[in-house]
């Protein structure tokens, strides 16, 4: 059992958030009732408080006392003095709390002012011997101790005050000595006088007596002060609690076991201990007879009642239900398992809820109440009669009792409960049912566990009641019935539990009675998985597991988490200390299921752990739990069908290769046969599992001494993989994984020889009886391998064994070829031209067409053709000896009538679908205008019979394999006749005898004993000649392939297409045909609808699910129509009747989201469609769910509606008036609120005034009133927003002018509400912005206005606003209301709703609000920018741009990128000649490229991150061309972020150069460098590189001075290396400091320490780490100057001198890739390259890499003649 299983039961009356905003709401209103104090109301207003307080409690008293001791002056004193002194009795605990809260207080002052006498200043004085306020307490407590036991005479307190004075000094004790003793016992020995409770006194008297001196041994004296506590008053079990909590779980093992058992659960549900661990290291069977011993008598107790109040404390519904848990899964004597079965039965009567325990119990309940209240026992029991008089449907019970179990609302559960509890009760009477009811109720049992409704215990229960109806009862008897019909239910269920399986079996009436279920039952359990060769290793079982506690979790979790490689041998020690042995099996199932399964970048990490903890016992258990989860993985249909589900096995296949033969360690065969396993991934058509998990093993072999080539064991699995490689018919995946396998082994592929396994093999039949519809043909060669073994289905093992005729290939797994080489783009098409990327997006308008039809298509064309020609081929050839003949024919015939059908029923289907996906993707990427509907039609008829081409061809391959099967036993029976009597002619006689045609044909045509003759096979032959495409007009805009393989960007690959089939003419849309399309798009929804079961919400629905697929195409068919408009409405009012029709919120979801897309087509429908779903008198609409889905679509205008419901509810219609309810409950209520109240104002209000109200009415205005926000806040909300409203008006006024808005703004900042609470005022203006633009949807734009200019009207206009206030306040900079101080306001308002919006709205984050409010803000500050401090506001709001940085943003990146670029921000940053801006503007920049540089360092960018790199390409070039310098100056820091993939955008950044140079050209011959004057100065660097090298920098310059610390350059390399994960800024800092520093001093550049440094890193540095230093160097190569001459020099030197080649040949491809990207190119780099190509000192030429391969020595030839031309 999980933990979420159990939970005690929460039986309150509101959530504990609406309980904390009751409190904050009566806080508030006595805050009010005091502020408002005066001598006039000061009785009525103490007298409200007072009631306040005892409705409330005394947490309201507290917050009185918190309040008034503020200022303890006039009438606040006076109200607390009243409440101190005149109810002392009830307040002390109250006023101290609060006294405790303060900070600074004249305390002799006040205790004196409130006369108190001696007791009570040291009560109150006690608690605060540890706060603030320390000495004044000690003093006052020292001064009245002696007098305070006297004080007590005559005194009556309650004992709570008692027990706050003795806990308050048990802490006291901790820092104050109490001396001398004497005193605070005279008051001790008093109290324990005048309190009832003597108990309560132990503790303190414990620790006293201890202070004295008194006893020796605390733990001996704690332990007896315990027992006679709990002997005297077993209640005081919390109070113990207390006494013993630092000493838990240690002191519950030497107290008396019913003790510790009732203490063990009091602090687990105190979550103190884990009671479930704590009870299974205790667990055996003596001590499972004091547990049921302990159960039974609480449930005694509880069932006698608890009138006394020293009854001991009730059981949790957690704790109950986890000692059961872990009884029932002990090993316990057959006494004892009758015992367990009692309690049970005993725990259900008396603890119900237990039936459904979901939720915690509220503060002070446990949950275990033993009854229900009478109205849910009612409500239960009525239920029950409605299905046995017909009323219910027992389906419709069942989907009722789904909804109470998951329901969160106290009272659902309850009924749930009671509705279970009651069935199980009843199971006694059943025998005297009659026999309808009786069956009803058993297909009801049995529905309860097939639809999982019981678990845990009550699970067990109703399986024991079944077996129980079957065992002891006779066949044919109304209680054997019982358990026969209710097993039934849930016999899918019955492999879960394999051992209820076999006492079943058991039965012999079972087995006489229902054999087949029994036959079902025996197959079940001798499943046999796919991979059966894969075993699990045993582990030695001499020690008791158990997982450790929470506390010890925490710890081992938090040490995983902050090990590294260079912190390990620390944190292993420390986990060496809590990892015990009997916690191995949690710590391995921890580490490989959450760890090593998905962090494969840390295998070395864990591995390293496992060798430090050096635990022989611990590497067996993780060796076990990987083999096991390796098994689970490879036999479970998810990983079949399921990516991620691959990788975690790949995962775990690496592991185990580290974990065995990277460490010289076998894999037995009796653990994994890998041989084996890929047969068996072979014969199953399962080798998308097998093989990349076979290759991720075996790839460590390349880390083993043993088991690399030519290790035998490893060459004969190799064999077998390339013999599947060759012969398997394999898809290029996973050809790919063996080719990177052999790559990782350093051996070649075609050096393997491949094994004849697969040839020579035997195939394996499968065990089904449709063995025909499974077998494999031969190919036409005759040899042993299969023509093709297509994929299963995800979630299949092969074929369809239980449909006749079920193929094997499945559309699903179709390859869709590439098609981009084969597109005809038509040249005049101007989109292609201006936007080259649609010619991308056609491409994939093309694929998703293709993937929608190819499937129905296909599979009806082959079923047609398979019957023809099976019926053809067995006519003409049933006296044809050859088979191969046979299979011939049946090819030629089969392919072209598939092939046909396929194009006829394809080509009208697939031009409107890819019509429909061209218009939705140029739509989604803003190309939506007459160029790109011109762009669709004759791109669409260019290649309509190119992706016809595509389906035949799926056709055709698809009914090769499936006439071959369908033959298969013919093909069989001749080969076998031929090769046993070749000479004797051949007759199928089945076939023969079956057809009774042939006497009935022309002699001619009759079949011959020879078979069929030449003239008669040329009829076959002649399908190959028919022509299948349509006669049509060529195109004129063809063109060639070369120009289309170009425009993509494609190299040439083979394909079977012809780029030049004449394509068909485009097909006009009628009405009529639309019509049929959309309702075959809505009969295809409803059924997907109805199979989508897993999925709840049209959110969760994959990206590329056919549901979102067909609200795509919809909305597309009314757009291809004539008249859009008027389609789109017929469509809208189907979609709208569906809509109230649904049930499942996956389909309202559905049907709002097409509603949506379909108002989207024309305003004009999204008008009335708002108006039907408004205005429309339907009881239909009275649909809460629907209108929940609508309002947060917007499609519903909420003020309308609700002047709509307030008529219908004066009208007292009944139904308007429940649904009204329901509506404002889910609008109001829920988190978060859809609606605000002022929204269902008008219902309200008609609500309040019916006479008599429901009941449902009363509670929903109680719910309300609860919630009702503060009524100050809510009417400075009020006015706030009518300030606003009256801006918003005036900033639309055409007569408004500059001067009025200044005099507007004016009068504002005058308000005093404004003054008061400046920051509200700019949340509310901002949220309704926002919500206006949000919600501002479906209103037709008026004439000469843009929908778009009225949905932001409102975030313009505050823009506005705030620039008019900081025109008007003050510039004085000593007065903190300065604009800047005004500004960082407003936008620190904005980042908090924007940081609301992103979090609520997660991936449906809309930022353009927030985009249009930013850009409105810029513009506005650009028009008043000689009347505001300009660049210090700028400033600020790059400041604000900096805080909402994608790091933190991620859904407002686009929106950001386009800020920071913007005309208004960049350039005015940028332009200033002092430079402000710059650092603002270069954080911006650095962080955006820390952001995506996870993203560009991917193998592959998807559509999101390319669209971010294109903006980002072009925000470099801008600055390039605008603003060379800035990018110049801070070059380091830019290629520090820029990854190393980003070859272009580096080059970009270091080509820049100050405008006021003019660079030599480097092609220049004979070109001096030393002789320009510019090599003689060091350019300008603004990076920072000291801060990079804080941590070395003073080494490095020690080393530079002297070089004595020869230890310093080995630090550097490691702090360089990094633990393997290269400090690259570390290394771009040093060359460059290193650099830097040698130009400074004028050092020879051969000589001395930086060229020493240079050379011990090209010397220690790996592969990886050269290359990042060689870029590094390369990173300074730039315009003319000091550092380029420097580097080019050093680069150079390097490479002369440098003994390996691998060096020479880094530091050319260092070079080389930065210059065959596109322009630009940095000066410096073409200087040294070119130096290095023509200096014939470098001997570049003859160094061997620049011949190494073909492709590259062709790159170094064209490089050759390009230099050679200088």
């Amino acid at each position: 059992m999980n933990k979420t299983d159990v939970f005690p039961l929460v039986k309150q009356p509101t959530s504990k958030t609406q309980q904390e905003s009751l409190g904050r709401i009566v806080k508030a209103q006595v805050t009010l009732l005091v502020s408002n104090l005066d001598n006039d109301n000061f009785t009525r207003k103490a007298a409200e408080i007072n009631g306040l307080i005892e409705t409330y409690g005394e947490d309201i008293r507290q917050h009185l006392f918190r309040y008034l001791l503020s200022d303890i002056n006039g009438l606040y004193f006076r109200l607390l003095k009243e409440h101190v002194v005149q109810n002392k009795t009830q307040s002390m605990v109250s006023f101290s709390l609060a006294l405790k809260q303060q900070v600074n207080l004249n305390l002799l002052e006040l205790f004196e002012k409130l006369e108190l006498d001696a007791f009570d200043k040291v009560f109150f004085s006690i608690p605060l011997f540890s706060g603030s306020m320390d000495e004044q307490a000690k003093t006052i407590y020292e001064n009245n101790i002696q007098q305070a036991p006297s004080c007590l005479y005559n005194r009556q307190l309650p004992d709570s005050v008692f027990q706050y004075l003795f806990e308050s000094i048990i802490k006291a004790m901790e820092v104050y000595q109490f001396q001398p003793i004497e005193e605070i016992q005279a008051l001790v020995t008093k109290v324990k006088e005048n309190c009832k409770d003597k108990t309560i006194v132990t503790t303190v008297q414990s620790q006293l007596d201890l202070k004295a001196g008194k006893n020796t041994t605390e733990d001996d004296r704690l332990k007896q002060t315990i027992i006679e506590q709990y002997h005297t008053n077993p209640s005081c079990i919390t109070h113990i609690l207390e006494m013993t909590k630092n000493k838990l779980p240690s002191i519950l093992d030497s107290l008396p076991t019913f003790l510790a058992l009732d203490l063990a659960c009091v602090a687990a549900y105190q979550k103190l201990i884990h009671l479930e661990s704590w009870l299974r290291e205790r667990m055996n069977d003596g001590f499972a007879t004091q547990c049921l011993d302990f159960l039974g008598q609480k449930i005694v107790l509880e069932t006698a009642g608890r009138d006394n109040e020293n009854s001991p404390v009730s059981l949790s519904l957690d704790s109950m239900s986890t000692f059961l848990k872990v009884l029932g899964q002990s090993q316990l004597s057959p006494q004892n398992m009758e015992r367990l079965n009692e309690v049970q039965n005993q725990c259900l009567q008396t603890y119900p809820k237990l039936m459904n325990v979901r939720t915690q119990a509220a503060p002070g309940s446990t949950g275990s109440e033993v009854s229900f209240k009478p109205d849910v026992e009612e409500e239960a029991n009525l239920y029950y009669e409605r299905i046995y008089n017909g009323e219910l449907s027992l389906d419709g019970m069942i989907d009722l009792l789904k909804r109470l179990s998951v329901s969160k609302d106290a009272r659902e559960q309850d009924v749930f409960a009671c509705m279970i509890h009651n069935l199980f009760d009843e199971y006694l009477f059943f025998p005297k049912y009659p026999e309808k009811e009786l069956q009803m109720t058993s297909i009801l049992f049995g529905s309860l566990i097939q639809h999982r409704l019981v678990t845990n215990m009550p699970l067990g229960i109703a399986l024991r009641y079944v077996l129980d109806a079957l065992r002891n009862h006779p066949m044919k008897s109304k209680m054997f019935n019982f358990g026969l019909q209710a097993l039934n239910q849930f016999k899918s269920r019955l492999k879960e539990w394999p051992q209820y399986c076999v006492h079943l079996l058991e039965i012999p009436d079972l087995a006489k009675a229902q054999p087949d279920l029994i036959h079902w039952i025996q197959i079940e359990l001798q499943v046999q998985h796919p991979f059966n060769s894969v075993h699990v290793p045993a582990v030695p079982n001499d020690t008791t597991y158990c997982d450790p506690t929470e506390t010890i979790q925490d710890k081992i979790l938090f040490i995983l988490n902050n090990v590294a490689q260079n912190n390990i041998e620390t944190k292993m020690t420390e986990l060496k200390e809590l990892l015990q042995p009997s916690s191995f099996k949690w710590f391995s199932h921890y580490l490989v299921v959450t760890r090593v399964s998905s962090e494969p970048n840390y295998h070395d990490l864990y591995v390293s752990v496992l060798d430090h903890l050096n635990s022989k016992l611990l590497d067996q258990h993780i060796l076990a739990e990987t083999y096991e989860n390796i098994r689970i993985l490879l036999n479970s249909d998810q990983t079949v069908s399921n990516s991620s589900e691959r990788t975690l096995l790949k995962n775990l296949g690496g592991w185990l290769g580290k974990l065995t033969l990277a460490k010289n360690k076998p894999i037995l065969h009796k653990c994994i046969a890998f041989k084996d396993l890929l047969l068996e991934g072979y014969d199953t058509q399962r080798l998308i599992v097998a093989i990349p998990f076979a290759c991720k093993v075996l790839e460590q072999c390349a880390q083993s001494k043993v088991f690399r080539p030519p290790n035998p064991w490893l060459l004969g699995i190799l064999k077998l993989m390339v013999e599947l490689y060759e012969f398997a018919n394999l898809k290029l995946n996973l050809k790919f994984e063996i080719e990177v396998l052999c790559k990782c082994l350093s051996i070649e592929l075609k050096d393997i020889e491949p094994t004849s396994v697969l040839k020579n093999r035997q195939q394996p039949q499968p065990k089904t009886p449709q063995t025909t519809f499974n077998a494999i043909a031969s190919n036409t060669s005759g040899g042993g391998y299969p023509v093709g073994r297509p994929a299963p289905p995800p979630g299949s093992f092969g074929g369809n064994a239980l449909v006749p005729n079920a193929p094997d290939l499945h559309l699903n797994d179709t390859v869709i070829p590439n098609l981009a080489p084969h597109i005809a783009f038509n040249p005049q098409i101007a989109l292609y031209s201006t936007q080259p990327a649609a010619k991308r997006l056609v491409l994939q308008a093309f694929t998703e067409s293709i993937r929608e039809i190819i499937g129905p298509v296909v599979e009806r064309a082959v079923a047609i053709a398979i019957v023809s020609t099976r019926d053809l081929v067995s006519k003409d050839f049933v006296m044809e000896m050859d088979e191969n003949k046979m299979r011939k024919a049946a090819h030629m015939m089969a392919q072209n009538l598939a092939a046909s059908l396929a194009m006829v029923t394809s080509k009208e289907p697939l031009r409107l679908s890819i019509v429909a996906n061209l218009r939705t993707i140029f739509l989604s990427h803003g190309l939506n205008d007459s160029l790109a509907e011109q762009a669709i039609i004759l791109t669409v008829a260019d290649n309509l019979d190119l992706l016809c081409a595509v389906i035949e061809k799926a056709a055709i391959d698809k009914v090769t394999i499936e006439i071959d099967q369908v033959l298969s036993s013919a093909f069989a029976k001749r080969k076998k006749h031929r090769e046993q009597r070749p000479n004797q002619p051949y007759v199928d006689m089945e076939t023969y005898q079956m057809s009774g045609f042939q006497n009935t044909l022309p002699q001619r045509l009759r079949p011959k004993p020879n078979g069929l003759q030449p003239n008669q096979l040329s009829v076959y032959e002649d399908f190959t000649r028919i022509p299948r495409a349509a006669p049509s007009t060529p195109s004129t805009a063809t063109v060639s392939p070369a120009e289309s393989r170009s425009s993509f960007g494609y190299m040439s690959s083979p394909s079977g297409f012809d780029n030049k089939i004449p394509p068909a003419p485009p097909v006009v849309n009628n009405a009529q045909f639309i019509l049929e399309r959309f309702a075959s798009c809505i009969s295809e929804l409803e059924k997907l609808g109805s199979s989508q079961t897993n999925v709840v919400s049209f959110h969760a629905l994959p990206q590329h699910s056919d549901i979102r697929t067909l609200v795509r195409q919809i909305p597309m068919l009314a757009l291809n129509s004539f008249d859009k408009s008027e389609a789109a409405r017929t469509f809208a009012q189907k979609v709208v009747q569906l809509l109230y029709k649904s049930e499942r919120q996956l389909m309202i979801e559905t049907y709002v989201v097409l509603l949506e897309r379909l108002c989207e087509v024309s305003p004009t429908v999204g008008s009335l469609v708002t108006s039907w779903l408004t205005h429309a008198d339907d009881e239909r609409k009275y649909n809460v769910p629907v209108t929940v889905a609508l309002i947060k679509a917007g499609l519903i205008d909420l003020p309308e509606q609700d002047q709509e419901l307030s008529i219908l509810i004066e009208s007292k219609r009944t139904s308007a008036i429940e649904f009204t309810t329901r509506l404002i409950r889910a609008c109001l209520l829920s988190e978060p609120a859809l609606a605000s109240r002022r929204e269902f104002m008008a219902s309200l209000e008609s609500l309040h005034k019916l006479r008599p109200m429901p009941d449902s009415v009363l509670a929903l205005l109680e719910e309300l009133r609860k919630r009702q926000p503060e009524p100050q806040q809510e009417a400075i909300r009020d006015q706030f927003q009518f300030f606003f409203g009256e801006w918003v008006r005036l900033c639309q006024h055409p007569a408004t002018t500059e001067k009025t808005m200044l005099a507007f703004a004016t009068q504002l900042m005058q308000q005093s509400t404004f003054k008061n609470d400046s920051l509200f005022f700019y949340r509310v203006c901002i949220e309704v912005s926002v919500d206006h633009a949000m919600k501002f949807k479906l209103v037709p734009s008026a004439a000469g206005q843009s929908a778009a200019g009225i949905a932001y009207q409102p975030l313009d206009a505050f823009t506005k606003l705030v620039v008019s206030l900081l025109q008007v306040v003050s510039t004085d900079e000593d007065n903190n209301n300065d604009q800047v101080g005004l500004l960082n306001k407003v936008l620190s308002v904005i980042v908090l709703v924007m940081s609301h919006h992103h979090e609520l709205g997660g991936p449906r984050f809309d930022q353009r609000p927030f985009l249009r409010l930013f850009s409105s803000l810029l513009a506005d500050l650009h028009m008043a920018e000689r009347n505001v401090r300009y660049m210090e506001l700028l400033i600020a709001v790059g400041n604000t741009f900096y805080t909402l940085q994608p790091m933190q943003f991620a859904g407002f990146a686009f929106a950001w990128l386009q800020l920071i670029s913007h005309r208004l921000f960049m350039p005015q940053l940028l332009l200033p000649e002092d430079e402000e801006g710059w650092p603002v503007f270069h954080r911006l920049l650095i962080c955006y490229f820390q952001f995506l540089s996870p993203y560009l360092s991917q193998q592959e960018l998807n559509d999101t991150t390319r669209l971010l790199y294109r903006g980002t390409l072009r925000v470099l070039l801008i600055l390039l061309h605008d603003f060379p310098e800035f990018v110049s100056d801070y070059h380091n820091d830019l290629c520090d972020v820029i990854p190393m993939s980003c070859i272009q955008l580096r080059n970009l950044v270091l080509s820049a150069f100050p405008r006021s140079l003019r660079l030599p050209d480097p092609f220049t011959p004979n070109l001096k460098i030393d002789l320009l004057p510019e090599i003689h100065f060091s350019p300008r660097v603004l990076s920072d590189s000291g801060l990079v090298l804080k941590d070395v920098k003073r080494d490095l310059d020690l080393y530079l001075q002297d070089r004595k610390t020869n230890v310093f350059l080995k630090e550097l390399l490691k702090k360089i290396k990094n633990g393997g994960d290269y400090n690259v800024p570390l290394l771009n800092a040093v060359v460059f400091y290193v650099g830097v520093d040698t130009i400074v001093k004028g050092t020879t550049l051969y000589q001395g320490p930086s060229m020493e440094i240079y050379q011990f890193l090209l010397t220690e540095l790996d592969s990886k780490g050269r290359y990042l230093f060689f870029n590094a160097i390369a990173n300074q190569l730039r315009f003319p100057n000091s550092h380029t001459h420097y580097f080019s020099c050093v680069l150079l030197y390097l490479f002369i001198e440098s003994d390996g080649e691998v060096y020479k040949e880094q530091i050319t491809r260092v070079l080389l890739e930065r210059l065959i990207v596109n322009r630009p190119h940095p000066w410096g780099l073409l200087i040294t390259f070119i130096e290095l190509v023509k200096n014939p000192r470098y001997s570049f030429w003859s160094h061997s890499f620049t011949r190494c391969a073909a492709d590259i020595e062709r790159l170094f030839e064209s490089v050759s003649r390009s230099i050679d031309q200088i």
